[in-house]
């Protein structure tokens, strides 16, 4: 698991049988570091990625050359829109208020212009099924879901982030309706997003009923944030082996050269 709350365990286990599928990721940030499609990608599969953060779409297109990046917001607005940037996290949002909040907080704040582009004419781009869709736009879920508009394209399953940013605050109240209006139904909630599986799908809802455990048989990778006091422990035990290994050598090197006398 690369991503953040395990949310690429439910994604598999809900979508292990598809071969070769394609999502679409809002949000995607990073390539590696909390990154939902990585396992996905290095499984065969292939989607689009929507990043209006420069630096994190530049790190997109040089490692997944063989997929779309689309640096822009999605929103119904025409744009371009004023966006925030809170460089090196994954926090940067187009909603002044949330970006105040984190200026306050002690987070850098830096405004910069960005295009926007509608979730119609996203979904009009791609071909074939979507097999997921998560939604991390930090606030602006509404703004993304508001851009569906008419389209037929249904993704067989949706993740939304559910929480204001940096928060344990629900937030689904300002957009679950536009999510359920389109045939969804709830499947799963992990203290951070919530689940949906489209109705011509309902079949795979119970494949959520359960949190991510170690029936998924998954590892986290050395970068999942769960890991770092296990490399912070290994750090300091190789380094008490070193210096262990140092001393013995100093007391043998003693030992030899007392012999010689």
């Amino acid at each position: 698991s690369y991503a953040q709350n395990f949310e690429d365990v439910l994604l598999w286990r809900l979508l292990h049988d598809v071969e070769r599928g394609q999502y679409l990721d809002i949000g995607a940030q990073d390539p590696v570091f909390d990154s939902v499609s990585l396992a996905f990608y290095n499984a065969g599969w292939r989607g689009l990625h929507v990043e209006p953060t420069p630096a994190y779409a530049e790190r997109l297109r040089e490692a997944r050359p063989d997929e779309t990046v689309i640096e822009a917001a999605i929103t119904s607005s025409e744009g371009p829109i004023e966006f925030y940037e809170i460089p090196e996290t994954g926090l940067s949002t187009g909603k002044a208020d949330i970006a105040e909040r984190h200026r306050e907080s002690g987070f850098e704040k830096r405004t910069i212009l960005v295009p926007c582009m509608r979730l119609d004419r996203l979904f009009a781009k791609m071909s074939g099924d979507v097999h997921w869709m998560k939604v991390d736009v930090e606030g602006m879920e509404a703004e993304v879901l508001k851009s569906w508009g008419d389209h037929l394209r249904r993704p067989w399953g949706l993740l939304f982030v559910a929480t204001f940013p940096n928060t344990q605050e629900h937030c689904e109240h300002l957009w679950i309706e536009e999510v359920l209006s389109r045939g969804y139904r709830e499947a799963h909630f992990d203290g951070l997003s919530r689940y949906f599986i489209h109705e011509e799908h309902e079949e795979l809802l119970g494949r959520l009923d359960a949190p991510a455990n170690l029936f998924d048989a998954f590892h986290v990778t050395s970068t999942h944030f769960s890991a770092g006091m296990l490399n912070e422990n290994s750090i300091a035990e190789l380094e008490r082996v070193r210096s262990q290994s140092e001393e013995r050598e100093s007391q043998l090197a003693q030992e030899i050269a007392g012999l010689g006398q």
